[in-house]
């Protein structure tokens, strides 16, 4: 996962010559649906790789960290052995997240709500 910057976020973009994300730290073959969250004062990026779990990396504010924290979040039973592409959001003071479930070409959208 390579990051770039724009002036604008329209064009002009300079990317960098070293990935934002590596997927060797993790074990994994590749990975993939990063999504960017800010929490407890600095950024991490949550993605999945070829096992079907999903993992969070801390890429620090001025994404300068790499910091791989390993899985957050491994499938159950009704997850049909793999979860990707996560996006949280807040209602009301309550956090969720929504995440696809089950087999490539057969996953579904699912929700887990914090408590």
């Amino acid at each position: 996962m390579f990051h770039g910057r724009s002036p604008n976020g329209w064009d002009g973009w300079r990317f960098s010559s070293t990935p934002l994300v590596n997927s060797e730290p993790d074990g994994l073959t590749d990975i993939s649906g990063p999504t960017l969250v800010q929490r407890n004062g600095t950024t991490y990026v949550d993605h999945h790789g070829n096992v079907g779990r999903m993992r969070v990396t801390e890429a620090g504010n001025g994404f300068d960290r790499e910091n791989h924290l390993g899985v957050f979040h491994t499938p159950i039973a009704s997850d049909s052995d793999r979860v990707a592409a996560s996006c949280f959001g807040t209602d009301t003071g309550t956090s969720y997240l929504f995440y696809e479930a089950g087999p490539r070409r057969n996953a579904r959208i699912d929700i887990a709500r914090a408590v």
